[in-house]
């Protein structure tokens, strides 16, 4: 066999070779994306009609400490760790 044949051989199979460890990378990372995105977390509310929270929806993730309330109107609020700050309002329909 010539040495330009075990050169080429060589490359190519060092060329496979990263291109595996590639694939394997993006896997970890997908898989990564998948489990932040499970973060945040439904709260109960007990609250009755005419008590305050009534209607409220609020979700938490502590491990990145912050927290989201949606409002009975669909106004959306943020919190990470200073209070709540509206990040977006519904508008109302016409």
């Amino acid at each position: 066999m010539k040495l330009s044949h075990i050169g080429v051989t060589l490359t190519l199979a060092a060329a496979v070779v990263g291109t595996s460890s590639l694939a394997g990378d993006h896997r970890r990372e997908s898989k990564d994306r998948r489990q932040a995105a499970v973060g945040m977390q439904a709260i109960a509310v007990s609250a009755r009609p005419g008590e305050p929270g009534h209607g409220w929806q609020y979700f938490s993730d502590a491990r990145k400490a912050r927290a989201v309330v949606i409002s009975p109107s669909g106004d959306y609020y943020l919190s990470q760790g200073e209070g709540l700050q509206l990040v977006f309002r519904r508008s109302a329909a016409t």
